[in-house]
């Protein structure tokens, strides 16, 4: 036994298991949201509270869980909190009434998000290539979306939170078996010393470069946030079911492989601003199309080219930015700080964009995002930062 252990011990075994279930985990408490609760019968304002609580309390912990983590380790924080979400996850399914169920739902939002910055972290940590451990995330997010689509159909809503228990369990033990390199930030205070000046929070909040890329990350993950909360009632709303609804979304999610695949050939070619601008500029192409309301074959195509393509390089570009304008020392504290803001932006957007959808539709919801998204874009354009080109996060 001692020895599969060390075998199994920072295998790739372990990061798959991680990384697949993980996002097989997210997928299914969150793609079909809209879907679930319409079909209980509340309203897209209600999708909206919903998100909006989950997504105010991921914004107000991620900064703790972040302090958390550097404090007691990554190890004890993170199979903590998956194993409170495997709780909450039976929470939503036997709660009387929708303020439980939304607070149920809020702590498994929290959590899984709460965990994402050390998850997404990791893959530039492990002892293997990113494309080739990042991958199975998108891998299994496009299986969970499937999976969410075939359980609301073919067994009961609920069952998606049941089954969500078990991949959440695999979570976990992919996540115990991880043995990542030193973090960065470690690394860095270790060599300071205790002669070193120490390091705050305050230094974030004083960095002009840092609180510009905090807005700029307050727009894009809005915009998409709301998007992913809505797509799947608006193509729904087109007259597709739940289950086909799932797998274009599925191949959706898959199409952001190719981008995670060969991100040693250019993420650590292609300067800070021009991934972001390439991000900015694709959710622009798809709020024209969902806004405008063009023929369903174009929404599909449109939504596999420009709906997970900029989120997955907006992620790498993410780390990259952060790793060039912030201090060594504070890169998960100030990866947690964004996370935080990005949770601000979806909780406004989803608000607003609830409130539109019920009183006048999706499209003009989505003109409404294209507005919000093209201010981002002349954002970026004035944003001035470092190419980041030196760091080698993905070669």
């Amino acid at each position: 036994m001692d020895r599969l252990i060390a075998r199994y011990t920072n295998s790739y075994l372990s990061y798959v298991l991680m990384y697949l279930f993980y996002n097989i985990s997210f997928a299914l408490f969150s793609a079909m949201l809209s879907v679930y609760l319409i079909g209980k019968g509340y309203s897209a304002s209600d999708v909206s509270l919903c998100v909006s609580v989950g997504s105010l309390s991921a914004m107000v912990t991620q900064p703790i869980i972040g302090g958390l983590t550097d404090r007691f380790g990554m190890r004890p924080v993170n199979l903590t909190m998956f194993g409170i979400v495997c709780l909450a996850a039976v929470g939503v399914v036997i709660a009387p009434n929708f303020m439980m169920l939304v607070g149920s739902w809020s702590i498994i939002n929290l959590l899984m998000n709460g965990a994402n910055p050390v998850v997404e972290r990791m893959a530039t940590s492990s002892p293997y290539d990113y494309g080739k451990v990042r991958m199975w995330g998108t891998i299994g997010f496009a299986c969970g979306t499937q999976l969410s689509g075939i359980i609301y159909d073919a067994i009961s809503p609920d069952a998606l939170f049941i089954t969500l228990i078990f991949t959440m369990l695999l979570c976990i033990l992919g996540f115990w078996g991880t043995q990542p390199r030193l973090a960065e930030a470690e690394e860095a205070n270790i060599e300071a010393g205790d002669e070193a000046e120490p390091v705050s929070m305050k230094d974030l909040l004083t960095n002009k470069k840092f609180l510009y890329y905090l807005l700029l990350q307050v727009i894009f993950v809005g915009v998409t946030g709301a998007v992913y909360s809505f797509a799947p009632a608006f193509l729904t709303s087109k007259g597709m079911d739940p289950s086909f609804a799932s797998t274009i979304l599925a191949i959706a999610t898959l199409c952001e492989l190719p981008f995670i695949i060969f991100s040693s050939k250019y993420m650590d070619k292609v300067p800070n601003k021009i991934l972001l601008l390439i991000c900015f500029a694709l959710v622009v192409v798809q709020m024209v199309t969902y806004g405008l309301d063009l023929p369903l074959p174009v929404i599909i195509v449109i939504t596999f080219l420009c709906k997970h393509p900029p989120v997955i390089i907006n992620v790498m570009a993410n780390m990259k930015v952060v790793n060039t304008i912030v201090d060594a020392r504070l890169q998960i504290t100030g990866l947690a700080l964004v996370k935080a803001c990005q949770s601000f932006g979806t909780i406004v957007s989803n608000n607003i964009g609830g409130r539109i959808v019920d009183a006048s539709g999706y499209p003009p919801m989505f003109l409404f995002l294209l507005a919000v998204i093209a201010v981002g874009l002349v954002g970026v354009v004035f944003f001035q930062v470092p190419s980041g080109n030196d760091k080698k996060l993905f070669s």
